[in-house]
């Protein structure tokens, strides 16, 4: 059942503590974002000094040569004035980008139950926290997104560890 989004208490408990996280608000029919999530005008990003929507992605290729520091400009750019980009001729397989993209679908995907079975503070790894803002209880605004966190330290490890629908 979707929360009473004026009570923060029953919020943060169908969120965080059920599991149910933002896909759970989103797929509840929710029309607008909760209060809880609008992050104050001083902690917003500075649209004035972002990338234009129309600019091209970040081309990697050009890490190891002479338009290195060109490069990392770029990222550093991009990533404190807009917060995300786009990269280009990085070198990762297009078949391991769609595996990793299933398995997020496969852990995003279970019952929030499941999902909620990894939360941080209560996982049974110690190399996997399922969660929404990395701190809820403590941050002023909290975070609209989803995450899991998986820590890889060798194969062994990942495949003791890591969900099934990760691996």
């Amino acid at each position: 059942m979707p929360p009473n989004l004026d009570d923060g208490k029953s919020l943060f408990k169908f969120v965080v503590q059920e599991g149910n996280g933002i896909k759970g608000l989103v797929d509840s029919g929710l029309r607008n974002v909760p209060a809880q999530y609008v992050q104050p005008p001083n902690e917003r990003i500075d649209k004035s000094n972002a990338y234009p929507h129309n600019q091209a992605p970040i081309d990697l290729s050009g890490l190891d040569g002479l338009s290195h520091g060109q490069v990392v400009e770029a990222i550093a750019r991009a990533a404190e004035t807009f917060g995300f980009f786009q990269v280009v001729n990085h070198g990762v397989p297009l078949q391991l980008l769609e595996s990793l993209k299933d398995s997020a679908h496969g852990f995003f995907g279970q019952a929030p139950e499941k999902k909620a079975l990894y939360r941080k503070g209560v996982s049974p790894s110690p190399l996997v926290k399922y969660g929404t803002s990395f701190v809820p209880e403590m941050e002023e605004a909290l975070e609209w997104k989803d995450y899991v966190s998986m820590v890889y330290a060798n194969d062994e490890d990942a495949l003791k560890h890591w969900p099934n629908e990760c691996k």
